[in-house]
């Protein structure tokens, strides 16, 4: 089963806020991930999540439990035991679901989420090798009580995904994109480039969004995410902070790449003056 995408734009307000609707500051057609890799990069960087599984004992309503999970060939794997609850669940009734959602001390509801649906089985013993090795990679502590006999590894079979940034944001993903995604090789470098651009680096914030955006008026800004394809700004403006988005030239995996891009980007600005 696929689902595509609702007639929803990517483009929103910085995650935390909520204004009216306003003139977007910049271009739409900027280049930004799609909800698949959004959802792809979301599940691939956490470790833990919420599985509901159809209750036996309780009149098959859903059941809700902490899981710590990896992600295996696209479908998160788990390492659980015959004596848990969920999996007495997943033994009588596949169907389950697992939540995936980000932290923070922002407003929750502008935290992105995701929701993998489909059907949770045993894993095959020829994948348990591959499957152990991804796992333990993932959480070294399992490496305790990996081999115990009462401990399998279960694979939830994606076959729908319900993806949510915050406002505004939000689809069925189809399920082909889901499968053909990558995790965004700058996640694991992103939050280090924001703390230091906003540290050290907001007047070329400044400077890029006054000449490479709409919101010329802007006195100051505020790096809040970088992908492999460009970042997005809180720029102050008299009209309170606008989200500003802004391509790279080409496509980064590291610091370093994000370093010269940037660099780029603040010239050309310059150079508009």
């Amino acid at each position: 089963m696929t689902k595509k995408e609702d007639n929803i734009p990517r483009h929103g307000v910085p995650k935390g806020e909520r204004r009216v609707k306003q003139e977007l500051l910049y271009d739409p057609n900027v280049a930004t991930p799609s909800h698949a890799e959004y959802s792809m990069t979301m599940a691939c960087k956490k470790a833990t999540a919420t599985l509901c599984t159809i209750s036996k004992n309780e009149g098959n309503y859903p059941y809700g439990s902490f899981v710590t999970y990896a992600m295996y060939k696209g479908n998160p794997i788990f390492l659980i035991s015959k004596l848990a609850e969920h999996t007495k669940n997943l033994q009588a009734d596949s169907k389950s679901s697992l939540l995936i959602a980000e932290g923070g001390d922002e407003n929750p509801l502008a935290l992105g989420r995701v929701t993998l649906v489909g059907d949770c089985t045993k894993l095959p013993e020829s994948d348990r090798p591959t499957a152990k090795s991804i796992f333990l990679e993932k959480h070294p502590s399992a490496r305790f009580y990996v081999d115990f006999e009462d401990f399998d590894f279960y694979r939830l079979e994606v076959e729908s995904i319900r993806y949510i940034g915050g406002f505004g944001r939000m689809s069925w993903v189809d399920a082909n994109d889901w499968f053909k995604s990558d995790p965004d090789p700058v996640e694991p470098h992103a939050e280090d480039i924001i703390e230091h651009m906003n540290d050290d680096h907001r007047d070329a914030m400044v400077i890029i969004c006054q000449k490479m955006s709409k919101a010329v008026d802007t006195t100051d800004a505020e790096m809040v995410s970088i992908d492999r394809y460009g970042f997005e700004m809180s720029a102050v403006t008299s009209d309170g902070n606008r989200p500003i988005r802004l391509a790279f030239e080409n496509q980064i995996s590291n610091s370093e790449e994000a370093r010269v891009e940037i660099i780029n980007l603040v010239k050309r600005a310059r150079k508009m003056d």
